[in-house]
């Protein structure tokens, strides 16, 4: 891994990196969108979603290898711009937006009734996205948000049929799926998860069995990046979403994702090097160490390189010029380029206005991100 980061941060620097920005490995990136056409099941719909790929020509570089029904999308800015830009995507909404959002989404792009699925997860919001299709005279696709076990809100499976019936019998809506999500699983204990996963697959399976017409056309969302794996098309699901496995962050480095290679990383100019630097306070003391300050700090990612650097517990975290700590020993100068593995993909690769998209060790492209 040292010779790979090694020649990461020498490829950047040549480049002319100096200031912070996110990371591409094609190389990588390709052979984990192989990975999961490998491990997801061909009868199942596969969903992308955005939040966690949040750049246009990349997700563009992902679906070409990666058939797909459409995108998850999570806020009103993102889906402004894919519905402007792209004319067929269907959008389903990852999240409940607020109905004003939805009002402003559709002043901008009337045709947002006919191409996204808004996420209902209450009998009021349900309310006012009715109020606002009547008051548009838009007929909206509406999906209903299930808590299949997850318990971060949504309609209790016993609930879906009395809401898919006040959805079928309005003129401005129509019912168009129900997604239900469950990170938890992968991240229970053994015997909790066991558990755990029958009880989301039966909450699941009775959620759809509320459904008229036998759920017959419907989008039938769960799973994610860490259980995408689980679902095959003899289940009650129709569509898996994932995202952040095929660059793989720290969050995602799992059991069920062991074979999948990071590869997106934040890239930064290191400003100084002192090694021996002395403690604020301490200037009498001899330290064996070098610290370092890099440009910008305070990320959702963990230092990687140079090797056996990492946060200073003495200077503390800073959006600024962060201090990292190692060996006495290393060979680092300023204009080098650190490397630091995001936590997560989402707010991460979008923050700095561009991706680099590295291939057989050169740059080959500068993409322009898309707004949170």
């Amino acid at each position: 891994m040292t010779a790979y980061l090694q020649s990461l941060s020498t490829v950047l620097r040549v480049y002319g990196v100096d200031k912070p920005v996110a990371v591409v490995d094609l190389d990588r990136l390709d052979a984990n969108c192989s990975l999961a056409v490998q491990a997801a099941d061909e009868g199942l719909d596969y969903r992308l979603v955005a939040k966690s790929l949040p750049c246009l020509p990349l997700l563009d570089h992902i679906r070409r290898q990666i058939p797909t029904s459409g995108l998850m999308t999570f806020s009103e800015p993102m889906l402004q711009v894919l519905l402007q830009v792209e004319g067929e995507t269907d959008h389903l909404i990852g999240k409940p937006l607020p109905v004003t959002s939805a009002a402003r989404v559709l002043c901008a792009c009337p045709d947002a009734a006919a191409r996204v699925q808004w996420l209902i997860d209450s009998p009021e919001r349900l309310q006012e996205y009715l109020n606002l299709a009547a008051e548009r005279q838009f007929v909206l696709r509406l999906s209903l948000e299930v808590d299949i076990g997850l318990h971060r809100g949504g309609f209790r499976p016993d609930q879906i049929a009395s809401i898919a019936q006040e959805i079928e019998s309005n003129p401005f809506a129509r019912l168009s799926g129900v997604m239900g999500y469950e990170a938890h699983l992968a991240k229970l204990p053994g015997l909790l998860r066991k558990r755990a996963i029958r009880a989301c697959s039966g909450n699941f399976s009775h959620a759809v069995s509320q459904l008229p017409n036998d759920a017959h056309g419907l989008c039938l969302n769960t799973g994610g990046s860490l259980t995408f794996q689980s679902y095959s098309s003899g289940g009650t699901a129709t569509e898996i979403a994932f995202g952040s496995v095929l660059v793989k962050p720290g969050d995602f480095d799992h059991t069920t994702t062991q074979n999948f290679q990071p590869a997106a990383y934040i890239a930064t100019p290191i400003l100084k090097t002192m090694p021996g630097n002395s403690l604020p306070g301490l200037d009498f003391l001899p330290r064996q160490k070098t610290d370092l300050a890099i440009f910008g700090g305070y990320y959702q990612a963990a230092p990687i390189f140079p090797e056996r650097f990492g946060y200073s517990s003495v200077f503390g975290r800073s959006t600024n010029q962060e201090m990292w700590t190692g060996p006495r020993s290393a060979s680092v100068a300023p204009g080098d380029i650190a490397l630091l593995h995001p936590n997560q993909s989402e707010a991460v690769l979008n923050q700095f206005g561009i991706v680099l998209a590295v291939r057989g060790g050169k740059v080959v492209e500068e993409w322009d991100v898309l707004p949170n």
